[in-house]
C-alpha cells in the first residue's frame, strides 16, 4: 500500500538503484534518489524526508557520514543502512546514529518488506496540514500559520477554521458552520450573517497584515465555504 511519506534512497549502482526505485514506489508516494552523499544531503536540506535508505559505499561522503549529518539536525527521520558486506567496524560506527535498521546485500525481498513496514510504522504522525497559498494548520496546537509564522486568531476564528478543517475539501454553508460554532443556548442569526461577517473579517485581517490578495478559505455563492487541504 502506498503511503504519503517521502523516501530518500542513496545507492551508487545505477542498475540496482533503478530496480529498487520501482519497488520503493509501491510503498512511498515520493521517492527521491541519488548516487552521491553530497547530493543526498542537498536533497535532505530541501525536502521533508521521512525515511532515508543509505548505502554505506557511495560517491562523495559515505552513507554513514550522510546519516551523521542528518542526525545532527534531527532524530525523527528514520534511517536504514545498507551495505554489500557485514563490516564490524562500520557497524560500530553506526551504533550511535539511532538507525532504524541495517541490511546486508543481497537483500531478500521478504526481509525488505518486513523491515520497511516496521520502519513506516515508526514515522511520527504529522499534525500539520498544508493548505493553499502557503497557509498551514496545526491540529494539535490549533494554530494557523502563513509561511511558517503564526497568524493571530480570535477564539471564534480558531473554532471556525477547525470546523472547516474537520470538513475539509467540502463546502459548508454559513448556517452549518453556525450550528457547530455556537452553543444551543446562544441566540442565532437565522440568516447566519454572523458567520459571514466573521469569515469576512478574518479575510480582511489577513490581507491587511500580510499584504496579500490570497486566502485559504474558498467561498462559492450558493454552496458556502471550504478549506482545501493539499
Amino acid at each position: 500500500m502506498i503511503n504519503n511519506l517521502t523516501l530518500l534512497y542513496v545507492e551508487d549502482d545505477e542498475i540496482v538503484r533503478e530496480n529498487y526505485i520501482e519497488i520503493f514506489k509501491t510503498y512511498f508516494k515520493t521517492v527521491l534518489s541519488t548516487d552521491n552523499g553530497n547530493e543526498a544531503l542537498n536533497i535532505y536540506s530541501n525536502n521533508h524526508i521521512d525515511i532515508a535508505i543509505l548505502d554505506i559505499s557511495i560517491h562523495g561522503i559515505n552513507g554513514l557520514n550522510v546519516a551523521k549529518k542528518i542526525r545532527e539536525q534531527d532524530q525523527e527521520t528514520q534511517i536504514l543502512m545498507i551495505s554489500a558486506y557485514s563490516d564490524k567496524d562500520k557497524l560500530l560506527q553506526a551504533v550511535n546514529l539511532n538507525l532504524s535498521g541495517y541490511m546486508v546485500k543481497p537483500i531478500i525481498h521478504k526481509e525488505l518488506d518486513e523491515t520497511l513496514k516496521k520502519i513506516i510504522s515508526k514515522v511520527p504522525k504529522k499534525s500539520t496540514l498544508e493548505l493553499v497559498n502557503n497557509f498551514s494548520w496545526d491540529s494539535n496546537s490549533q494554530t494557523l500559520s502563513y509561511n511558517n509564522k503564526e497568524v493571530k486568531l480570535t477564539k471564534n476564528e480558531v473554532k471556525t477554521v477547525h470546523i472547516l478543517i474537520t470538513n475539509k475539501n467540502q463546502f459548508m454553508s454559513a448556517c452549518e458552520i453556525q450550528d457547530e460554532l455556537f452553543d444551543e443556548n446562544i441566540s442565532k442569526d437565522n440568516r447566519c450573517n454572523n458567520v459571514v461577517q466573521l469569515i469576512s473579517r478574518l479575510k480582511k485581517k489577513i490581507y491587511k497584515t500580510y499584504s496579500l490578495d490570497e486566502y485559504f478559505i474558498e467561498n462559492c455563492y450558493g454552496a458556502g465555504y471550504k478549506i482545501i487541504v493539499h
